[in-house]
């Protein structure tokens, strides 16, 4: 039996984790769902629901009474993900290119189905960061963004 009340936000981590992972935009991207224990150093990385950044919460959420009945609240959360490109050279036009193709294809991903399945009633891309920095492996590029999404928890 499901809970009395819970939260959409693991619901949609999953939803995104899975649409992310398979998509044809992302043939080639390692996508990782959260933080990953890993020796590999991918070149193209997604994190969804995890930036790196130890000072950034994964997902932001704020809960609201619907009405007067004892009916769905509705929430509004942020699930935070970070891409990052890295090259074997200094280029970083290539990079930084590179980032917002993998942006856009995000993007793109949530306007073919904004709800989700239904998880939702909308998901779609919030606010960004951009930054890009010379390494001793080459030009790397972090773009960090946010999915805003407005539901329902259940009840």
């Amino acid at each position: 039996m499901p809970p009395a009340w819970s939260c959409r936000v693991p619901d949609v981590i999953d939803a995104l984790v899975d649409r992310f992972r398979t998509s044809a935009e992302f043939d080639g991207v390692t996508v990782w769902d959260g933080p990953e224990v890993s020796k590999a150093t991918p070149q193209e990385v997604l994190t969804v629901a995890y930036t790196g950044d130890e000072n950034d919460n994964d997902v932001e959420s704020t809960s609201l009474p619907e009405g007067l009945a004892s009916q769905p609240d509705r929430e509004t959360f942020t699930v935070r993900c970070a891409i990052a490109v890295l090259k074997g050279n200094t280029g970083m036009r290539a990079v930084r290119r590179r980032a917002y193709e993998l942006y856009s294809a995000a993007g793109m991903i949530l306007a073919s189905d904004p709800r989700l399945g239904g998880t939702v009633l909308r998901a779609r891309l919030g606010s960004h960061t951009f930054r890009h920095v010379q390494t001793d492996r080459g030009a790397q590029a972090l773009l960090v963004f946010g999915i805003d999404c407005d539901a329902y928890t259940r009840r």
